[in-house]
Parts: C-alpha cells; sequence; structure tokens
C-alpha cells in the first residue's frame, strides 16, 4: 500500500487507535490517514484538531466539503480520496455516479446552493490557478454572504488536497 510503514487499523495503539476510532466499522480509515500513522504524532493531530474543526464548522458544510475533495482528488489522479469522497457524496448527499460524473465534468453544474458552488469553484480555481485570483474573486464570495474566514478555511482543504495528492502518489507502493 505504501513504501514508508503504517500503522493497519487491526494493529493500532496509543493515539493511532483514537483516530482510527473516529470511523464507525462499516466506513474504512480513510487511506491518506493510514499513511499518515507512518508520524502517528502527525494524523493525532490532524485529526484532533483539523478534521474536529471541519466537522464542527458553522459555514462549511459536509457536502461542500467533499465536492471540493471529491474535484481536486479527481483533478490530481488520486483515486483513494476520490473514491472516498465520492462515497460521503453518495452516501450522505444522495448523488448517483451519474450525478458525481456530471459534477466532474462540469463543476459550475454542481448540485450545491448557489453560494456554495461559487465558493466551489473559486477554491478550485486557487488550487489549480492560484496567479488567475483577483480581489473580485473575494469580493464576489463577500457578497454571497462568505467570510474572508470561510474563503481561507476552504481554500486551505482546496490546497491540503493538493498536497495529500502528491504524498499519496510518492510513497505508494
Amino acid at each position: 500500500m505504501f513504501i514508508l510503514n503504517h500503522v493497519k487499523p487491526e494493529e493500532a495503539t496509543g493515539k493511532v487507535v483514537e483516530v482510527y476510532a473516529m470511523f464507525p466499522p462499516e466506513i474504512p480509515v480513510p487511506e491518506p490517514l493510514l499513511m499518515m500513522s507512518a508520524s502517528p504524532e502527525l494524523v493525532h493531530l490532524w485529526t484532533q484538531n483539523i478534521i474536529r474543526y471541519y466537522r464542527n464548522h458553522d459555514r462549511l458544510d459536509l457536502g461542500l466539503m467533499a465536492a471540493i475533495r471529491y474535484l481536486l482528488s479527481c483533478e490530481n489522479g488520486y483515486d483513494a480520496c476520490a473514491n472516498f469522497n465520492a462515497g460521503l457524496l453518495q452516501q450522505a448527499g444522495g448523488l448517483s455516479a451519474a450525478e458525481l460524473a456530471d459534477m466532474r465534468a462540469h463543476p459550475e453544474k454542481a448540485p450545491l446552493e448557489e453560494s456554495q458552488k461559487e465558493m466551489l469553484l473559486f477554491v478550485l480555481k486557487a488550487v489549480k490557478f492560484p496567479e488567475k485570483v483577483t480581489r473580485a474573486d473575494v469580493e464576489k464570495l463577500h457578497e454571497l454572504g462568505w467570510r474572508d474566514q470561510d474563503i481561507y478555511d476552504a481554500t486551505f482543504i482546496g490546497a491540503f488536497m493538493k498536497s495529500i495528492s502528491i504524498l499519496g502518489k510518492a510513497l505508494a507502493v
């Protein structure tokens, strides 16, 4: 699976078992977290702080965040994350395989509220073409009710998906 030693769920102890316990038995531990277990402190910090923060975010909901992660995972060719987030969008969001394919081909038609769709498109632009982001892009999001914190938080997850895709490809067997 990975060229670095990592902790399998059935072998987890200490902080890593706490991380893996976040996922109910019917949901496998996502591959990026398995990979991150090569650094037990980092995977613990990530899940106990960052994931918890996003789970409780007052403005960025599960559907929007899963759509961001899904589309960027697809863009970066990181199938493990793409499949995991597709599953979330299908299970929690009720999207069909056809709707997921349509969203990949036409993100501007994503089945999200208009303000969420604009945030999604902004994050895709920021990650794919950071030099093309303008003040007008941010002002448009402000007009739709998004705060600077929301814009930063959504873009952070988009950038993280780029980095986790690189790590996943570089360290996979």
